[in-house]
């Protein structure tokens, strides 16, 4: 039987094979088990450090959730992780990809200590002060890790969306055999409902993958300093808030400044915030249509691209950011394709726009394509449903 890392540490420790007590006899040592469901792998490797500090020393992992430790001497272990799993028609660079990978983590004190069934391997190695901490200790690997594991994510959900098809087609021959049998038996209808529920269940959690592969891919781009500093409260904060004018908007963003905290990034319903030194930082917004408003008021051409349905050409924003520069604004975050966030001291600083559009609404902006189509979709049912009826 293969002798485990933490036997071999310990053997090494001891000077010999086990250990056994004055009447001859070997004492065994002792195992448990835990369930844990991590959602960070930064999280994880720090809850099995916790463990190993406490005596409790990683063993296997089965279906991501079952843990099995070995007791031992506790000690100061770091753990990291790697993905090695090979595609369909793998390439030599590919296949050779884990080898050299193993001899590198050897060749720096880390040890395989055990994967689980998606092929993510743990790695351990005991602390070294002033030592190399860190299995990937560089930017360039930690960004390959990081795409591969958002990769593996995202096929997750675009697998439980193949098999949502699947099922779905298997709903049209049921119902082809219910018409042959000239009236719907009770477990075709059935049917039906859990064909819909899974089509249903297959989408929506095929979104959460795409999202959380790229919470997961920004996480593991950080060292461990920088990702312990991003959860620091005093220095970052995030907020959930819904917010439908550019008025409220930057009353928000400024009650946020005067607390010590400018903007770093946003999404439709989250603001991410960390702490400035720099105080009377005021905001504005821009988007293609201001944009196009000063350029027509300049006499200049305005920027339209028939082809660019969902915004990606980046013309106008380059535009923006031009202007917005030169009038000593600085860049903070885009939303989307859809809008531009600039911040700025507020007595070196020119106006971008007229100051009505800072008390404008901004729903378009906050809903985005997607929710528009949504949104017209279901007002056209609606008056389609009523004139049918």
């Amino acid at each position: 039987m293969k002798e485990s890392y933490y036997e071999a540490e310990g053997n090494k420790e001891n000077g010999k094979a086990g250990a056994s007590d004055s009447g001859g006899r070997e004492i065994r040592r002792r195992r448990m088990r835990k369930y844990r469901l991590f959602t960070s792998f930064q999280k994880e490797c720090g809850w099995l450090e916790k463990m190993a500090s406490e005596g409790w020393f990683l063993t296997d992992i089965c279906l991501g959730v079952c843990y099995t430790f070995e007791r031992g001497e506790p000690r100061r272990l770091l753990y990291d992780i790697d993905r090695f799993r090979l595609p369909k028609n793998p390439t030599l660079e590919e296949i050779q990809h884990k080898e050299f990978f193993l001899e590198m983590a050897r060749e720096l004190g880390w040890h395989e200590v055990t994967h689980d069934e998606g092929m993510t391997y743990y790695f351990a190695k005991e602390y070294e002060e002033g030592g190399i901490n860190e299995l990937h200790n560089d930017p360039e690997s930690r960004r390959r890790r990081a795409a591969k594991f958002r990769e593996a994510i995202n096929k997750e959900g675009s697998h439980l969306v193949f098999w949502g098809l699947v099922v779905l087609l298997i709903d049209v021959g049921v119902k082809l055999i219910g018409a042959l049998l000239g009236e719907p038996d009770p477990y075709l209808v059935w049917y039906d409902w859990l064909a819909f529920a899974y089509v249903i269940f297959s989408n929506g959690f095929a979104v959460w993958c795409r999202r959380y592969g790229i919470r997961v891919e920004r996480e593991l781009r950080l060292t461990r300093a920088e990702w312990e500093a991003s959860r620091d409260p005093f220095v970052h904060r995030e907020v959930r808030k819904l917010i439908l004018t550019n008025r409220g908007l930057r009353r928000f963003l400024e009650e946020q400044e005067a607390q010590g905290f400018v903007l770093t990034a946003l999404t439709a319903t989250r603001y991410f915030f960390e702490r400035s030194g720099i105080s009377g930082q005021i905001y504005t917004m821009d988007s293609k249509r201001l944009v196009n408003k000063r350029l027509r008021a300049r006499q200049q051409r305005a920027i339209r691209d028939g082809k660019d349905w969902t915004g990606q050409n980046n013309d106008w924003e380059i535009e923006s950011v031009r202007e917005a520069e030169r009038l000593g604004w600085h860049f903070v975050c885009a939303l989307e394709n859809r809008a531009i966030i600039y911040r700025g001291v507020e007595k070196a600083v020119q106006l971008l726009n007229d100051p009505r559009y800072d008390k404008g609404f901004r729903g378009v902006s906050l809903i985005g394509e997607y929710g528009l189509l949504l949104l017209f979709s279901g007002a056209a049912g609606a008056v389609v449903g009523f004139f049918m009826g």
